[in-house]
């Protein structure tokens, strides 16, 4: 990446907003909006079918699974502009922050905003004690996988279809693009 792209991609950081979102908000969105997650590196292959069978037989049932296993999770939106660009849910374990359904608009991708929430979260986790950040990512999202080792993140465990990976939070430092991001808002 040279120099340009990043000098743009930070400016471009200064306009993204997060904010919270209530189960409602978060559950009509994912209805309305399941190409985050189809249209991920990996993610269409979890699909098959024609559009309407894809919709009910897969995505519906899906979304509403997921909003169960989440249900004391926190939503966050990433905003840019007025529109969602981003989601994430953390719930909160002991000694960590888990990370869940991180994902980004294919639009927007490859523009620092899945490091922009990491940042975020790393911050939350920093003020709320927590030693590590953890997630989940498919094997298959090769992109994701690179971004989260880039970012510091380790294998925690293996299942068949996906890593846990964890990454110990430092107590004593804040992200610098963090700090920059919000000094801006």
């Amino acid at each position: 990446m040279n120099h340009e792209s990043v000098v743009v991609m930070r400016a471009f950081h200064h306009f993204l907003k997060i904010m919270t979102a209530s189960r409602f908000e978060h559950l009509t969105f994912n209805l309305l909006n399941f190409n985050f997650f189809k249209n991920s590196e990996g993610g269409n292959l979890l699909f098959s079918g024609g559009p309407q069978l894809l919709f009910s037989l897969t995505v519906i049932p899906y979304i509403l699974t997921m909003e169960v296993i989440l249900f004391r999770g926190k939503r966050y939106f990433v905003k840019l502009n007025e529109q969602i660009v981003g989601t994430f849910v953390i719930k909160e374990k002991p000694q960590a922050l888990y990370i869940n359904s991180l994902s980004v608009d294919p639009k927007y991708r490859r523009l620092g905003i899945a490091t922009h929430i990491l940042d975020y979260i790393d911050k939350l986790a920093n003020q709320l004690g927590k030693k590590w950040l953890e997630l989940s990512v498919l094997k298959v999202n090769l992109a994701a996988l690179q971004l989260y080792k880039k970012l510091g993140f380790v294998k925690k465990e293996e299942k068949k279809w996906a890593f846990t990976l964890k990454k110990r939070i430092d107590l004593n430092v804040i992200s610098q693009s963090y700090k920059n991001i919000s000094n801006s808002n």
